[in-house]
């Protein structure tokens, strides 16, 4: 039996000679690399960072520079100390750009100039990506019309059949079988 060797079938440990991940675009904002995007920001930027930069190798960027889970900007210290203030001033919270760094433009005077940050909304994981896709309007968030205060059982889960005028309870000959266990 022949062992495998690298040199018999010219695989490389370079990662430049790896296929190009193209970005996933929903929305408002492109996947990348397992990373949420804004739409304005610079696909250059999330396909090259430096080293140590960006949202999936820097906690503070990814606590920072995101809103909802989509990746805006960096935090101040990639911005300032690693790009020198090319891709901004940076984030010193949630939203919150470093303004002691007015040196350096801020993003929201470039890439994300007329940008509203409250109303980016991130995209939910646990919904598989066709109900999304299918509806749409989950992504919107809107305040409740309905005072809960006023919600009674029966509003949620209906009335129980009826038996001669009176209201019958469930017994154990109405089963419910969900997730393979008798549930009485």
């Amino acid at each position: 039996m022949s062992r495998f060797s690298r040199d018999q079938y010219d695989i490389s440990d370079d990662e430049e000679d790896y296929p190009q991940e193209e970005p996933f675009y929903f929305s408002d904002k492109y996947l990348y690399d397992y990373q949420w995007y804004h739409e304005n920001f610079p696909v250059e930027w999330a396909v090259c960072p430096k080293d140590g930069t960006g949202p999936g190798q820097c906690e503070n960027c990814a606590e920072y520079g995101c809103i909802n889970g989509v990746f805006i900007g960096y935090c101040a210290n990639c911005a300032i100390y690693d790009y020198e203030g090319s891709r901004g001033r940076g984030f010193i919270d949630v939203g919150k750009e470093h303004d002691d760094a007015t040196v350096y433009p801020s993003i929201f005077d470039t890439y994300l100039k007329d940008v509203d940050i409250h109303a980016i909304v991130g995209v939910d994981m646990s919904m598989p990506y066709d109900y999304q896709i299918d509806n749409p309007d989950i992504f919107e968030t809107r305040p409740c019309d309905i005072d809960q205060s006023e919600i009674t059982v029966e509003d949620i889960y209906g009335n129980f059949p009826e038996d001669n005028g009176e209201q019958i309870e469930p017994n154990v000959l109405d089963c419910h079988f969900e997730g393979g266990y008798n549930d009485m």
